[in-house]
């Protein structure tokens, strides 16, 4: 279906236009006769003619320049279903590229995409593609970019390249950008394949060929007699409905036939099928492939007759949609039975901070120096741990597990005698320090009997100001990345200092924080027992999921406040969520209503409270920490007990 070029926008798209509030497109309906009329008579939820509302936002000076991204995003996603919404996006990467008619784009779409220069063409398609997977959810199928430049690196220099489980084409693409000239992928979605289509296109060059077709690969294969140079595969993982009641007699099973909840070694073998002889297959799966036992015998006919090349462990949380731990197994197809070492690889040290968020430059590093090593010298240099070669009847026991930390020799602990003395010694000390932080007491005779107001009085009697980071942040933790530090939620409910860093460009959007003031998460687990800081630096800024008070210093100290707020009783104003989190709002706890200078003494107890639980809390992880390391050298030798 052709994008028609009376796009209709609805108030909240004409409040993007122009980056303001709703409310301000409802005064522009009412003040202003020559606000463009609706197309329909609701009231609820009116639609306005695109290019009416934009020639009045650009008459009245309030239409908002958007990035080339939003532009076309905004003009694509008028009233569009998802099948069609990726039909529109398939269609601009190929016009981008010059390789489409863009007979499916209305003339306002055309008009955006003739706008961006050459240079920049590229980029926009990409972000365009992301955009879409992110709007409709599918991060399954959507293979990060530097995953699939480390599995084309790892199949080396190539001719012809099949992706039999190609999903959004990032694996053909990066095949296609190192020279492949023929390129063929399956993928099982139609609107996906299409999409996948225009980015292989859209990247190979003009002499290549491209054949991307929609499918079932295991079920009904489009390239039955393909031999690539190399497969390179991210399949589906635990998809059990792969045709195991169909498929029982397939000469791809040269292997033995998988169970039925084994899908992934039908994949593999269903890459070797494809792979000439001496070829390359590289695949994902999940760690349990190496290991459960029912794909033992499958795993052991590989191992017998040569196939296996290597298998690398990579870091958990390499993908962003799932934290289950994955392998890489890279595969040679068979040229005959003469069985020789495996490479194993453990890159699980890289683990990454936050799901998908991965240090890809040392994570390829990790990956590629001991393959290249291998693929030279048919061995590596032993790393304890992290790398080795090992024999194929090294694996072939009752299990056959081919799960690389299972083999690789086990670091030996490095235990320094003199520096564990001075650990304990340091612990000692700060032990000793802790009772003398407590404040003495003595009993009031009774509770609190003065009046007492909500922190919601406060806020509206000018005392304290309230406010919360409002809409969506876009924040960063790659390492490297600029921007200025914004405390959020997370950091506050773990006790750990700021990491994620904001968008340069939009870091005017949010408050700065100042010494003095008081921050509080939005959500409280465990005890219910708020965790309210009282802010000593400058420079952060307010993120999502905090509440900040700032108090008049003259009327409301800052940390009596916080500590009212540390108390249980502040965790039983808020609700509960769905996932059983406490919600707090902090305008409904309530303190007691004292003079400044009480105020005042009270904070300070409490601000010695909240450091002697710091301390106590940093002795107790070290503590802890030098008892693993004391139970590690000994148990290695590398230390001994001293009886004198």
């Amino acid at each position: 279906m052709a994008l028609s070029d009376e796009s209709l926008v609805s108030a909240a798209e004409v409040a993007r236009l122009a980056d303001v509030g709703r409310a301000a497109v409802s005064n522009w309906r009412r003040r202003h006769p020559d606000f463009p009329q609706p197309v329909d008579s609701s009231e609820a939820n009116p639609r306005f003619k695109r290019g009416e509302v934009e020639q009045w936002l650009r008459e009245q000076g309030k239409l908002s320049a958007p990035d080339p991204v939003e532009a076309v995003w905004r003009a694509l996603e008028a009233g569009r279903g998802d099948a069609e919404m990726s039909q529109l996006v398939a269609h601009v990467i190929a016009h981008l590229h010059g390789s489409g008619t863009a007979s499916e784009l209305g003339g306002h779409v055309r008009g955006l995409l003739d706008q961006v220069p050459d240079g920049e063409r590229a980029e926009l398609a990409e972000e365009l593609f992301r955009r879409y997977f992110e709007r409709s959810h599918r991060a399954d199928v959507v293979t990060a970019p530097e995953l699939a430049a480390l599995m084309i690196e790892l199949a080396g220099t190539l001719e012809s390249v099949l992706d039999p489980a190609c999903g959004g084409g990032a694996v053909l693409r990066e095949a296609a950008a190192r020279g492949a000239r023929d390129l063929a992928g399956q993928e099982l979605s139609e609107p996906l394949a299409r999409l996948a289509r225009a980015r292989v296109e859209a990247n190979a060059a003009p002499q290549a060929t491209v054949r991307v077709t929609a499918g079932d690969s295991l079920r009904a294969d489009a390239f039955g007699d393909l031999r690539a140079d190399a497969v390179v595969c991210d399949p589906p993982f635990g998809y059990r409905d792969w045709g195991y009641e169909d498929l029982g007699v397939d000469p791809r099973w040269e292997y033995g036939f998988p169970v039925k909840n084994e899908p992934e070694l039908a994949w593999l073998q269903h890459c070797l099928f494809h792979t000439r002889p001496g070829g390359t297959v590289v695949m994902l799966a999940p760690a349990g492939v190496a290991s459960r036992r029912s794909g033992k015998v499958i795993r052991q006919a590989m191992v017998r007759r040569g196939v296996v090349r290597a298998v690398i462990a990579l870091p958990p949380g390499l993908l962003r949609h799932t934290g289950i731990p994955v392998h890489l197994w890279v595969l040679r197809a068979s040229e005959g039975d003469s069985a020789e070492p495996i490479l194993l690889v453990d890159a699980g040290d890289a683990k990454p901070s936050r799901r998908g968020s991965v240090d890809w430059s040392a994570l390829r590093a990790t990956v590629l120096e001991p393959w290249q090593e291998f693929s030279d010298t048919g061995e590596v240099e032993t790393i304890p741990g992290r790398q080795a070669t090992v024999e194929p009847i090294d694996f072939l026991d009752e299990d056959v597990d081919l799960t690389p930390a299972r083999h690789l020799p086990v670091p030996v602990t490095e235990v320094d005698a003199a520096s564990l003395d001075s650990a304990r010694k340091q612990l000692d000390a700060a032990v000793e320090r802790l009772p003398g932080q407590l404040p003495r007491v003595r009993d009031s005779g009774a509770a609190w009997t003065r009046p007492s107001a909500t922190i919601g009085d406060l806020v509206r009697a000018g005392a304290v100001l309230f406010r919360q980071q409002t809409g969506r942040v876009e924040l960063t933790d790659e390492p490297g990345a600029g921007g200025r530090l914004v405390l959020t939620g997370r950091d506050l409910a773990a006790g750990t200092g700021p990491s994620m860093r904001a968008d340069e460009e939009r870091t005017g959007d949010l408050m700065e924080l100042r010494a003095g003031d008081v921050v509080v998460p939005t959500l409280v687990a465990g005890d219910r027992r708020p965790t309210a800081e009282v802010v000593t630096e400058t420079g952060l800024l307010l993120g999502p999921n905090v509440q900040l008070l700032r108090v008049d210093p003259e009327r409301v100290d800052a940390e009596f406040l916080a500590g009212h707020l540390r108390a249980a009783r502040a965790g039983r104003s808020g609700g509960v969520t769905a996932s059983g989190v406490h919600r707090l709002d902090v305008r409904r706890v309530e303190v007691p209503v004292v003079e400044i200078d009480e105020q005042r003494r009270l904070g300070e107890r409490f601000r010695v409270l909240r450091a002697f639980e710091r301390e106590l809390r940093s002795a107790a992880d070290r503590g802890v920490e030098l008892a693993r390391r004391y139970t590690d050298g000994l148990a290695e030798g590398v230390i001994e007990p001293d009886y004198e």
